[in-house]
């Protein structure tokens, strides 16, 4: 009975080249990495560390938020108590220990304002002042502009204030009518007839449907002009007759 034997497969050059080329490249990865092994150790704890360190900045900047909005809700509740002696100190405080949160920096308007109301002109024009300087949400910032405006008058600095009531009408947010009318009042206060008439007149036309409208028709009548119409007059269109 004849035997049957299995086909052999030689191996070719290029086969017998393929293990040591594969041997070749693992030994090489095994000698870079012992020969750099510091530096793979070092860029391994390098980039841990950086983990490691936005973790912590993310937990430190939450932290700080919520110890912010603690702060700001204790010294909200005696501005609204309208005790602003304590509030002014609050607000004073919490921008101070928490100036990089959102609610640190919205203190120094909320501190301006307790300056105002207790007719403290200086600290109160520093407190806003520094709040424009810093924060750039325009809502916040249009008010802020608004009482600068009031302290540098309290001050006797009308040029100063006039500055910041036009900054403050420049910005299209809820106050922008209020900036206005205040910028007109002072520009009429420093003997400036055409431009307060100017201001006035404008306001009219933009503001159509504002509260103030009736202030201003009587600012107006006062200064003896009739006031600018808010929307421009409809013209009659003929249709042909059939």
């Amino acid at each position: 009975m004849a035997t049957t034997t299995t086909p052999h497969h030689r191996l070719t050059r290029k086969e017998l080249r393929e293990p040591d080329e594969f041997v070749s490249l693992v030994d090489a990865a095994g000698d870079y990495i012992v020969d750099h092994l510091p530096r793979v150790i070092a860029g391994a704890i390098g980039l841990l560390v950086l983990v490691l360190l936005g973790v912590g900045l993310h937990l430190y900047f939450n932290q700080q938020e919520q110890a912010a909005a603690e702060a700001f809700s204790s010294a909200g509740n005696v501005y609204d108590q309208k005790d602003y002696k304590t509030a002014d100190g609050r607000f004073a405080t919490l921008a101070a220990e928490y100036p990089g949160t959102s609610l640190g920096r919205l203190a120094l308007l909320y501190l301006g304002d307790a300056y105002l109301a207790q007719n403290q002109f200086a600290p109160a024009r520093d407190a806003l002042q520094k709040f424009v300087d810093g924060d750039d949400r325009p809502t916040f910032r249009q008010l802020a502009l608004l009482q600068l405006g009031v302290a540098y008058e309290g001050l006797g600095n009308p040029a100063e204030a006039r500055k910041a009531y036009e900054q403050a009408a420049a910005i299209r947010e809820g106050a922008q009518g209020r900036a206005e009318l205040e910028l007109a009042r002072l520009t009429l206060r420093q003997g400036d007839k055409p431009g307060a008439i100017a201001i006035y007149q404008r306001f009219l036309r933009e503001h159509p449907f504002d509260q103030e409208r009736s202030v201003v028709t009587d600012a107006l009548s006062q200064l003896g002009v009739a006031p600018a119409e808010p929307f421009a007059t409809a013209k009659t269109i003929d249709l042909p007759a059939n």
